[in-house]
């Protein structure tokens, strides 16, 4: 009796922590900000030089995490690019950040001249943050009927889900103008162990009005 008592317990204490498990990755809020509808004629402006985007502080390959989504959404979407690997060394060589480009538009025209690009699409973090989930015991009241009738308070594994929120702006550049032509806001936030998917649903939310280049069936 003592060992099924015991047996219960742990079958007890791990049903309950898989359950918690489950319901902390499946969730994620959304809230798109600032998104411009895009300008006429867009898709004849090819091709795009998409440029890296920069890490947030504190928190390394943040950048590489929201470019990827970015760069495959465009290519499903059928736009020519200049993907972050071809303008990264551009940039390194005339010691410019992304962010540059938007400020001065000297330094796009200087940028432009060596990536033959219609237009510049620049990334900016404007907010990340992780925080890690734990497990912590925790007391519950729990019936006991090994012990007679009442309940006992049992120390029970309990695990709390980390966080993940990240907030993204994507501004286009029409070098010819030297400025912004269309801009997209947004903010994600869902499980820590998602940090993908997330930056996956925050581009979809950003680039879903941007024009498809392919044949319309």
């Amino acid at each position: 009796m003592h060992r099924r008592l015991i047996h219960s317990r742990i079958f007890f204490w791990a049903s309950l922590l898989a359950i918690q498990l489950l319901a902390a990755g499946c969730f994620y809020k959304l809230h798109l900000g600032e998104v411009d509808d895009p300008p006429a004629g867009l898709k004849s402006l090819q091709p795009i030089a998409l440029l890296p985007i920069r890490d947030f502080p504190g928190y390394p390959e943040s950048g590489s995490i929201l470019v990827t989504p970015v760069q495959e959404l465009l290519v499903k979407k059928g736009w020519s690019l200049l993907r972050p690997s071809q303008t990264s060394p551009v940039l390194e060589e005339f010691e410019l950040r992304p962010q540059d480009l938007l400020a001065d538009p000297s330094s796009l025209m200087k940028v432009n001249r060596r990536l033959p690009a219609k237009l510049f699409l620049v990334g900016t973090i404007l907010e990340y943050r992780v925080d890690k989930s734990f497990i912590r015991g925790q007391d519950f009241p729990v019936w006991d009927v090994g012990s007679g009738p009442g309940y006992e308070y049992w120390s029970l594994p309990t695990y709390h889900p980390g966080t993940c929120q990240m907030m993204l702006r994507l501004s286009l550049l029409d070098p010819e103008r030297g400025s912004v032509i269309w801009k997209a806001e947004g903010r994600i936030s869902g499980p820590s162990n998602a940090m993908n998917e997330l930056a996956e649903k925050l581009v979809e939310g950003l680039l879903a009005k941007f024009p498809s280049c392919l044949p319309q069936p």
